[in-house]
């Protein structure tokens, strides 16, 4: 594919300055022209933010169920799936919104067996990064926006580049911005590695964390492990302390239970005696042997004391209550720490993949840096140039490079490639040292997807 090349002449050059004094009007304008991806036809990918809302009409009971669990804000991962609460991972690379929506209602209605399919909507939050690269002021990652083009990816990284000793040095303070920033994010993936193994051998009930394959060099791994064994220690130590004081609750109330079951017995031998007693009597009291009075206040006994055995029955019950009570808290405790766990778990997993795309992107910029900077040594401004644009896009399993003009539509995941090259060096028949090549500047295609 050959490359098309647009002469920098003075009326692009004010364009593209104009671009940089008026950045906000500019995108604001051209945003309303046609082209880029709309929300209904967008097809979600690594990187993505999503917020998911699911109500279900429930006809029994004439109102909206909101599946709360379900709600909330997604990162699509670096393998183009979603971890759900209740649903596990969904694979929804390639999706649109209303596919996904769609898939989210079927998978519920699946799992908990519901009557009636719940309704699911989908909204884009963020989109996936957009990277520009080569002949731009400031190269790197920026947020995408629906209907940007190529003009306007080259207004927010800062214009067309000029080779002035100041872009050297900017080139060196972005080169160790972006070292810093790549040891920074190595350091974060190194807990979060450690930290992972962790919530792994607390879901297995498991006493010691295994060193990571990727920290088995690591000199400070020991360290980091035994940071994690301390918190998993406090978390565990906490969980025995109410357990333990749910036991103690527990058999408290076992042996209340015992105590009255031994009262109930000792009532029911008195209640016998009694009414033996005011059968007695009462012959006495047909024969006119005894006043009526004497059968009276036996027949008060006898109603106290079987009064008063309602209310050990009663008590029994109560305790008996609170013991299982006691047993479902435990047990609540342990299915509450698990599910803490795996969410915890999930948030890693989602801040690792994070991790790897930052520290993919400052690896690209600490390359760019170091390989354009001696370049711009060589040689100074021309006084014409030649620009042309390049887009390095992601199609299915394959990545291809697209060219460009200055209102091609760009893509969330685009990489934009911006190439410098001198006509004098052109006419002469020599490589323009200047331009910015593919091969200098670009990460691998595993990087860089």
């Amino acid at each position: 594919m050959s490359s098309r090349c647009y002469p920098l002449t003075r009326t692009f050059r004010s364009a593209v300055q104009s671009v940089r004094g008026c950045l906000i009007p500019w995108i604001i304008f051209l945003s309303l022209l046609p082209g880029g991806a709309t929300a209904a036809e967008y097809r979600l990918g690594p990187q993505d933010k999503i917020r998911i809302k699911v109500a279900e009409w429930r006809a029994g009971k004439s109102e909206y169920f909101d599946w709360a669990i379900l709600m909330g804000d997604y990162t699509v991962n670096a393998s183009g799936s979603l971890a759900l609460p209740l649903l596990g991972n969904l694979t929804v690379n390639g999706l649109t919104v209303d596919e996904l929506a769609r898939l989210v209602s079927e998978t519920l209605q699946t799992r908990a067996g519901l009557p009636n399919r719940p309704e699911a909507a989908v909204e884009i939050i963020q989109y996936r990064p957009i990277y520009v690269v080569g002949g731009v002021q400031q190269p790197g990652e920026y947020a995408y926006r629906p209907a940007l083009t190529v003009l306007q990816a080259i207004g927010l990284s800062g214009g067309l580049y000029r080779q002035t000793e100041s872009g050297l040095i900017r080139l060196e303070r972005d080169r160790i911005s972006a070292i810093g920033t790549y040891e920074s994010a190595r350091l974060e993936m190194r807990r979060l590695l450690v930290r992972r193994e962790r919530l792994a051998t607390e879901l297995a009930s498991g006493a010691q964390i295994p060193i990571p394959d990727d920290l088995r060099d690591d000199p400070d791994a020991p360290r980091l492990i035994a940071d994690e064994i301390a918190v998993m220690k406090t978390r565990s130590d906490a969980l025995r302390s109410q357990l333990a004081a749910n036991a103690e609750i527990k058999e408290l109330y076992s042996k209340e239970i015992l105590n009255l079951e031994q009262k109930v017995a000792a009532q029911e031998r008195q209640i016998a005696i009694a009414r033996r007693e005011l059968q007695t009597v009462g012959g006495l009291v047909e024969k006119g042997l005894a006043v009526n009075s004497r059968e009276f206040a036996l027949e008060r006994t006898v109603a106290d004391l079987e009064s008063k055995m309602l209310d050990y029955t009663t008590a029994i019950l109560r305790a008996r209550q609170e013991v299982s009570k006691a047993d479902r808290d435990a047990a609540d405790l342990q299915a509450e720490r698990r599910a803490r766990i795996e969410a915890e778990r999930q948030e890693t997993e989602a801040a690792l993949d994070q991790l790897k795309s930052r520290l993919s992107t400052s690896q690209s910029l600490i390359n760019e840096a170091t390989t354009v900077a001696p370049r711009l040594l060589m040689e100074r401004m021309e006084t014409t140039r030649q620009v042309s644009f390049w887009i390095v896009r992601r199609r299915e399993n394959d990545t291809v490079r697209i060219s460009a003009d200055a209102d091609t539509a760009v893509e969330p995941g685009d990489v934009i490639q911006v190439e410098q090259g001198s006509t004098t060096n052109a006419r002469a028949g020599l490589p323009d040292r200047n331009a910015v090549s593919m091969d200098d500047n670009m990460p691998s295609r595993s990087k860089a997807n």
